[in-house]
């Protein structure tokens, strides 16, 4: 396909994609054909109040938050990070752009399917041990119905639910409800608001002979498959996707990369597409994207910590 076609079709099909956001919060009890905006709209609004709420926590130390925060696109800008027992993490933290639109969603290939499940594996998990809640699921619920403002919202977004709906299932629903807004499509490149020469120069590399699009593939920037590229990475992972690339620091899956230049490097041609590039190539592409940065997802107070707790 000629390049610029291509980057046209990519363009349009991003931005019909996204229109369709809403239609991708499933539901575990009520089917999304029964519920309303407004009822989304409060479960949205829970979910970003859980999100930042310390209390899923086993020693109210550590939210969704504490590792995604908004400045650096919803990653920490550590190699890992550890846990409630200060336990070393396993994998840099992925940045939450667009994540309502993945398939895969962990570093390795891993049975976690949708994002209410993935909700889980930070409150729960236990290799490594996160916020610490294995076995200490009925005192999430404990806690978040002690708070009147949660009964209330929780009533207003699960109108139709039956029994108690301050239960594990609503509560991951909703965080991945407010985790499905967390979108980013006014970049640099995607708007062409000062969209340099420089930026031009290395989207022609990206998409031409750097070969980056065969894996990390417009409009979300991954394949979301998994692929191995250098020689000490020993096994697979998922293509991270290089929407906010330039605020997501370190890289790759374990933060070993701190620049976005030695990432780059880090691509092997025995493992990969990727050819061996000459310094003015790569400093084009460290160009390119930087185009991709959406301040106003960073910034945007949609998704900023609430003005006021829940309470």
């Amino acid at each position: 396909m000629n390049y610029k076609l291509h980057q046209y079709v990519a363009s349009v099909f991003f931005l019909a994609l996204f229109t369709s956001y809403p239609s991708l919060a499933q539901h575990f009890s009520t089917p999304p054909s029964s519920t309303s905006n407004k009822q989304l709209k409060t479960e949205e609004q829970l979910g970003r109040l859980l999100f930042y709420d310390a209390d899923l926590s086993r020693d109210g130390s550590m939210s969704c938050a504490t590792c995604h925060r908004q400045k650096y696109a919803f990653t920490d800008g550590n190699k890992t990070h550890p846990g409630v027992n200060n336990d070393h993490g396993v994998f840099n933290v992925p940045t939450l752009s667009n994540v309502g639109a993945f398939k895969k969603l962990m570093w390795v290939d891993e049975p976690v399917h949708s994002l209410e499940e993935q909700a889980l594996v930070p409150m729960t998990g236990i290799t490594p041990v996160e916020m610490g809640m294995h076995h200490r699921e009925k005192e999430i619920e404990k806690r978040i119905a002690n708070n009147s403002c949660y009964i209330k919202l929780f009533n207003k977004a699960f109108p139709n639910l039956v029994g108690n709906k301050i239960a594990l299932q609503t509560i991951t629903q909703a965080i991945a409800s407010f985790e499905r807004t967390l979108t980013s499509v006014q970049s640099h490149w995607d708007i062409k608001d000062h969209y340099t020469n420089e930026m031009q120069k290395g989207e022609s590399i990206f998409f031409g002979k750097g070969s980056c699009a065969t894996c990390h593939t417009p409009p979300f920037f991954t394949d979301q498959e998994l692929h191995q590229i250098n020689g000490q990475m020993g096994k697979a992972y998922r293509t991270p996707t290089l929407r906010n690339v330039e605020l997501t620091s370190p890289y790759f899956h374990d933060g070993s990369k701190a620049t976005i230049n030695e990432a780059i490097l880090g691509h092997e041609t025995k493992y990969t597409s990727v050819p061996k590039l000459s310094q003015h190539d790569v400093y084009y592409l460290e160009k390119f994207l930087d185009s991709l940065t959406d301040m106003n997802f960073v910034t945007s107070p949609d998704y900023a910590l609430p003005d006021k707790t829940c309470n």
